[in-house]
């Protein structure tokens, strides 16, 4: 199994495995051409699929899995206590949302840290208010991975404090990116009656709700915040990803409308200073450019906007991106029945693939379902991948994609989507489900050999606890799957009642 970790793992593994001219039963072996040579190699290509797809289930408290794989809890929100960097110990935040594994630099298969972001947003006293960060050690005994280390805490009092840690990625420089997913408009916001943010006098030169929203760097070794990244924006952080040049970061904003940012920086693998751009499309979908943002402190608290003003191309709420040869694919969750005529009317303009959904109105729009982006930085095209909506066969609906990772089996690389539904309504669950008021939502696996995909192409994985979203999909060398439960019913019986990160066991190595 090889993995795509350049998003949140950093494990070199080899790409493919060259076999012998014979063919076994259930695989097949299709022909690479050395352009130096007429050598042919035959790369290994398994028709069998990773797992046998499941069924939708709407009524349950537990994690459906395939038949042959299993779970097992490693950290639990309130159950486990973290460690403070005084020797104190507190109950574990919750929200579980992105997961890193830091490989360790003389045992980078088999043993690592695990970097779990909170997207929380309340008062603790203890371990910080708003959002935060755990690290722990796993290590992979008996071909089991094991929790190695105490859960320790990331302080991040030195800039401020920190809003809903939602999305992030391992840098090249081996550091942590975590993306603070803030609707900070207003110091009230944060504060939430004195359930939020209790200490709204730090500044740095700024009001306390104009300091959060950023992109924020860990070193997660010592586990101390390295800084606030301000000239990456502020705005509704979801994720970034860091390319392999060390100077270009890219960046999706969960508004509706939204702006797809990149960033350059000055120096090479330094992202602490650079330039900031806004993405726009060009006619018809065609070659798109990016727009130079101004990079005085005012402008960039305000850079969404301002990218707008600039006819920047706007999106409905861009969630996880993953980069995957060379290409980036996005997922846009999508909004129920919106209006974005002042955004248009400011000068933000409508990408191709969405123009037709457009009312008679002209403003008016309604994006229930979403789907999966695909874009290509060497011609900056923008495209419609994979729209969301039922399966053909009505055994199923796939609805507001949020986070994703990629992972390649048997020669066949697939994209792991996990759902985040925005309502239990227009089919997204069953009637009975609706009836009750329960979210459920699933992970699918994409074949991304396929051009032009439908939903019929996908393939269900798991079916996620009622009321919870499965997010920081990663996935370990040996190919076991990380996989954060946020936020699930309290009611729920059995362990998933609270936000649980778990290993999922059973692909084929």
């Amino acid at each position: 199994m090889q993995i795509n970790y350049m998003k949140q793992v950093a494990i070199l593994m080899s790409a493919f495995i060259v076999l012998s001219c014979t063919e076994s039963e259930g695989e097949r072996s299709d022909p690479t051409i050395n352009a130096d040579s007429t050598t042919v190699t035959l790369v290994e290509v398994d028709t069998v699929p990773p797992f046998i797809a499941i069924e939708s289930n709407f009524d349950t408290d537990s994690l459906i899995l395939p038949e042959g794989f299993t779970y097992r809890v490693l950290f639990q929100e309130k159950t486990d206590l973290v460690t403070r960097a005084d020797g104190q110990t507190f109950p574990a935040k919750g929200n579980h949302d992105l997961s890193v594994f830091v490989p360790d630099e003389e045992f980078p298969t088999t043993k690592g840290l695990l970097y779990i972001s909170h997207e929380t947003k309340y008062a603790d006293k203890n371990l910080g208010d708003g959002g935060g960060a755990t690290v722990f050690e796993i290590e992979l005994v008996d071909g089991h991975w094991k929790v190695n280390s105490p859960f320790n805490h990331v302080d991040f009092a030195p800039v401020g404090y920190t809003n809903r840690n939602c999305g992030g990625s391992l840098t090249p420089n081996g550091t942590v990116f975590t993306c603070e997913e803030s609707w900070a408009w207003d110091t009230e916001y944060l504060y939430q009656g004195g359930k939020g943010h209790t200490d709204t006098t730090w500044v740095n030169g700024l009001s306390v709700w104009q300091n959060m929203g950023y992109v924020v760097e860990v070193d997660p070794h010592t586990r101390e915040v390295i800084q606030k990244h301000y000239k990456m924006g502020k705005f509704v952080h979801e994720d970034v990803h860091c390319m392999a040049d060390g100077k270009t970061v890219y960046l999706t904003d969960d508004m509706s409308p939204g702006v797809f940012f990149k960033f350059e920086t000055v120096e090479q693998f330094d992202y602490s200073d650079g330039q900031l751009f806004a993405f726009k499309q060009g006619e018809k979908g065609g070659e798109g450019s990016w727009i130079p943002l101004p990079m005085d402190t005012l402008s960039l608290i305000n850079c969404e906007k301002i990218a707008k003003s600039m006819g920047a191309t706007m999106f409905v709420r861009h969630e996880w991106l993953e980069e995957v040869n060379g290409k980036l694919y996005i997922c846009e969750t999508g909004e129920d029945d919106f209006d974005w005529e002042a955004s248009i009317s400011m000068g933000g303009t409508v990408p191709s693939y969405l123009s037709a959904n457009f009312s008679t109105s002209e403003f008016h729009f309604d994006d229930p379902f979403g789907r999966i982006l695909e874009f290509d930085p060497a011609t900056n095209r923008m495209r419609s991948y994979l729209e969301g909506g039922f399966l053909s066969d009505s055994s199923g609906c796939f609805s507001n994609p949020d986070c994703n990772t990629s992972v390649t089996i048997g020669g066949k690389t697939y994209l792991v989507i996990s759902e985040d539904i925005n309502w239990f309504d227009r089919g997204r669950v069953s009637k009975e489900a609706e009836q009750r008021k329960d979210f459920f939502n699933e992970i699918y696996f994409l074949d991304l050999a396929i051009e032009n995909p439908t939903v019929d192409d996908l393939m269900r994985f798991c079916v996620a606890p009622r009321g919870a979203e499965t997010t920081g999909v990663i996935f370990l060398p040996d190919g076991s799957m990380i996989m954060n439960i946020q936020h699930p019913k309290s009611t729920n019986k059995g362990v998933f009642n609270k936000s649980t990160t778990i290993i999922v066991e059973g692909f084929k190595r």
